[in-house]
């Protein structure tokens, strides 16, 4: 094939936030568009369209995959993909996100499209489509061997984070009212108990440091609505007044927190697949006090580039986080060491993974 093949891209987001568009859409920005001919379809309007769109990759606003809930709709919405997919001339579709029986995934089987299926978490779908694609991208090796066999060839392609976003040098803690002097420990993603936000508050109650501040960023949740999320009262009721412990609400510019932080807590309580906050805390060249869960330990290394502890061991993460509040010196090097793996790892190599494996099955199909 001379060509550059034409891949359509199904999406779940139309905006740049949430792993698995931030992936994605961190991928498409580095693709080599002379190699690869991009279809991105959109579940909505976004702010990443006109982003895309000035990269040269065409973009439509296609809307959520079409289940079968409506049996008529369904197969109008079936011929109206194939037509569509004929005209494009569509050689792979990549899609990326779970699925059970999408109109869009069918079309492109009945037309012997090859279709790669996207995990950024363990698998544990049966009975979909997802047992005719012809491979799962996994983003670990974690996830690679502990979603469910559907007869997928499972091929591991890691998270690639674009270190340009994270090479600012600005460090204005005043924006929170923070000296040169505090040692800022920070906890960035979403308000949960599987994300162990109770856990990192309880460390941080039992270290009795007046120049360390403890960051917590990310989005407060109804806990009726989102079972295991914490509103902003019960955040507070196990904050119990103390003033080091500051909660800042959603922050769009994350970077900003990496690089106002001198360690970067990720107490995980669940299986992470991978662990953004890892790979961009590391990419800000700070060292990571994480939990030994699902794939976190394929980026942190313990005392290499980071400090590991067990999952929910609360007396072990306060004895890593108090270290590396007493070391300076060991701060720098374990967050010079995590920069480094970054551009080595995470930066171009998983993004050329990506195209030499899109090629591959493209020609293939």
């Amino acid at each position: 094939m001379n060509k550059r093949p034409r891949i359509c891209f199904l999406t779940g987001s139309a905006a740049d936030w949430g792993g698995a568009s931030r992936v994605l859409y961190t991928t498409l920005r580095s693709i080599d568009l002379s190699r690869i001919d991009p279809l991105v379809l959109l579940s909505g309007d976004g702010p990443i369209q006109n982003e895309l769109e000035s990269r040269g990759i065409d973009c439509r606003v296609w809307g959520p995959l079409t289940e079968p809930d409506n049996k008529l709709s369904y197969i109008n919405t079936l011929f109206r993909v194939m037509q569509f997919y004929r005209l494009q001339r569509i050689n792979l579709i990549h899609v990326n996100h779970r699925f059970w029986r999408p109109a869009e995934v069918l079309a492109a089987l009945l037309l012997r499209i090859p279709v790669l299926v996207h995990f950024h978490v363990v698998n544990e779908q049966r009975g979909s489509l997802m047992g005719h694609c012809r491979a799962a991208i996994c983003v670990s090796k974690y996830v690679a061997t502990h979603s469910v066999n559907i007869g997928l060839k499972h091929e591991v392609i890691y998270n690639p984070v674009d270190s340009s976003r994270f090479d600012s040098t600005t460090n204005q803690r005043d924006r929170w009212g923070l000296s040169t002097e505090d040692v800022i420990v920070s906890f960035v993603g979403q308000i949960r108990d599987i994300k162990g936000v109770q856990d990192f508050i309880a460390m941080a109650r039992r270290i009795k440091h007046d120049n360390v501040c403890f960051l917590i960023a990310g989005e407060c949740r109804d806990p009726v609505t989102f079972p295991g999320s914490y509103d902003v009262d019960s955040l507070n009721e196990m904050i119990a007044g103390d003033e080091r412990i500051r909660y800042l609400g959603y922050i769009s510019d994350v970077e900003s927190i990496y690089q106002r932080s001198d360690i970067v807590v990720v107490p995980s309580r669940w299986q992470e697949p991978l662990g953004l906050i890892s790979l961009e805390a590391g990419a800000c060249s700070k060292p990571v006090v994480a939990t030994r869960v699902g794939g976190i330990p394929e980026i942190v290394q313990d005392n290499v580039n980071g400090l590991l502890a067990n999952v929910g061991d609360v007396n072990e993460l306060t004895d890593c986080v108090q270290l590396l509040i007493n070391n300076p010196k060991l701060r720098q090097e374990l967050g010079s060491s995590a920069r480094k793996q970054i551009e080595k790892r995470f930066t171009s190599a998983p993004v050329q993974a990506f195209e030499e494996l899109l090629l591959r099955y493209a020609k293939n199909r």
